[in-house]
């Protein structure tokens, strides 16, 4: 029986942006320095940004996730987002032509599961429209335990919020689109990695992935 419950807390932002990619070989470094030193700064002072979280696969891939909770998925239509985006930097059109590769972003709704506290190890279990929740959510109730799973959130595309294609997206070519995702955090990454090991025994249509926190902006 799945005893998890919508959390409504004040403190969450109601939307996320969703990103996963990889980034071209041998230029790890430029991306890095772009990422920390000018893009998510840049996003963070946008108004109606909280947080953004990067991460890096330890299973699957794409190599990179980034996610951006908002104060709502209209934050990522705000004048100012849609700024950014069709003006994008000299350094953000040179990665976004060279470096920026195989990206999927999706603008989604934000729903909490479970959990006051993020963790270290990041767990996105990307689900097929005609897939219902409810057993996989009994695979994380079996595993659930205080040192184990920190979060659950479930984020489902808002195809209301989709914008037409900006400069960025026009440099680096058209985005993959999810449906949902279940984003879980753990604390350790063994617990993530035995999460996914049964997700994939269960669902094998499902893209599965587990990164580590690369570090994150408030």
């Amino acid at each position: 029986m799945i005893y998890f419950e919508i959390l409504e807390l004040d403190m969450s932002g109601k939307g996320v942006l969703a990103i996963w990619n990889d980034c071209a070989h041998s230029e790890e470094n430029n991306y890095e320095n772009w990422y920390q030193n000018e893009h998510l700064p840049e996003r963070l002072e946008i108004p109606g940004f909280i947080r953004g979280r990067r991460y890096e696969s330890i299973v699957g891939s794409p190599r990179f996730f980034t996610w951006y909770e908002v104060a709502s998925p209209s934050t990522l239509t705000s004048e100012s987002y849609m700024a950014r985006l069709s003006d994008p930097t000299p350094w953000t059109q040179e990665i976004m032509a060279n470096v920026f590769l195989n990206a999927s972003r999706t603008v989604c709704d934000r729903h909490i599961i479970s959990g006051q506290v993020f963790g270290s190890t990041a767990l996105t279990i990307q689900i097929p429209e005609t897939r219902p929740k409810e057993a996989m959510l009994n695979i994380i109730e079996n595993d659930k335990n205080p040192s184990g799973v920190a979060r659950i959130e479930n984020w489902t595309a808002n195809t209301s919020f989709d914008t037409n294609v900006m400069t960025e997206e026009g440099i680096r070519g058209p985005d993959k689109k999810i449906s949902s995702c279940l984003f879980i955090e753990t604390l350790r990454k063994e617990h993530a990695v035995s999460i996914a090991e049964k997700f994939q025994r269960q669902f094998r249509d499902m893209t599965i992935n587990v990164y580590d926190l690369l570090c994150e902006r408030h």
